[in-house]
């Protein structure tokens, strides 16, 4: 068997973990390779990826790994753990399940992002939660959104979130945005302290392809999964539409999502 195991350097907590399971893996005869991406990793197609951290080390995984469908496993050594599965103190009692392959896969979607300038392709990524699309000052942008060839009337504000439905309860939800229960799939498009009171947030079906043209853009920027950062150019244009793959996440322990989101609401 071949395991990946992922942590955030930036956390010693994991970084210690890592170590320590790596070391008990390869006592059973597994191979282990482990990124804390910070250096190259070899591992030929790794069967299972166990990620150690929070919810941002989840999505670092999902954009790095996601495109193989190779199975993750969250372990939640951080804040918030929404995405994880399993606490780190738990990851004893479920040890031998996950060896032996005694799970379930919940599938994902995610969003394939391209920028434009004109019809020329400048980058492709994928993300799992959401892209940010925003003023990184107090200037407003003027820009159009266009949902497979429909034109909306033009959005004036600070932004728009364009999230998947796993995403619906990250970036999105704080900005007013519906919870969108994550079996679905659909886009989830919220504007972010939008001029125009009208423009309220929109659900989209998967199937559609969204494109964002700034009218009057100074100065944006484009984050995705609030992680990686592009400076948005007046000439751009942003394409979404949904991943041809899909994230696949361990079930060894089933969480009740609305439960979840209910004690989250309520600060708990």
């Amino acid at each position: 068997m071949r395991i990946l195991v992922l942590n955030n350097r930036y956390k010693e907590a994991t970084e210690y973990m890592a170590g320590q399971l790596a070391a008990r893996l390869q006592a059973l005869g597994v191979e282990v390779a482990i990124d804390n991406g910070h250096m190259d990793v070899i591992l030929n197609n790794p069967e299972i990826i166990i990620v150690l951290g929070g919810d941002g080390t989840i999505l670092r995984a999902a954009r790095q790994y996601g495109q193989s469908e190779i199975p993750i496993l969250g372990v939640n050594m951080g804040t918030v753990g929404f995405l994880s599965n399993i606490e780190v103190n738990e990851l004893e009692f479920y040890f031998d399940r996950l060896l032996n392959l005694d799970f379930t896969v919940d599938k994902r979607m995610m969003l394939e992002v391209g920028i434009y300038n004109d019809k020329l392709p400048v980058s492709k990524s994928y993300c799992l939660n959401e892209v940010v699309f925003k003023s990184p000052t107090p200037r407003m942008l003027s820009f159009i959104l266009d949902i497979s060839g429909q034109v909306m009337s033009t959005y004036r504000g600070d932004g728009l979130i364009i999230a998947s439905s796993t995403g619906s309860t990250a970036y999105s939800l704080s900005a007013g945005g519906p919870v969108v229960d994550p079996i679905l799939e659909a886009f989830v498009v919220t504007p972010i302290a939008s001029h125009i009171t009208s423009k309220r947030p929109l659900v989209v079906a998967p199937d559609r392809v969204l494109s964002l043209t700034p009218l009057e853009c100074r100065e944006a920027i484009i984050c995705i999964d609030g992680q990686v950062k592009v400076d948005f150019e007046p000439e751009y244009r942003i394409v979404i539409r949904k991943a041809e793959h899909k994230l696949k996440l361990i079930n060894l322990k089933k969480k009740p999502f609305y439960n979840l989101i209910d004690g989250r609401m309520n600060g708990k």
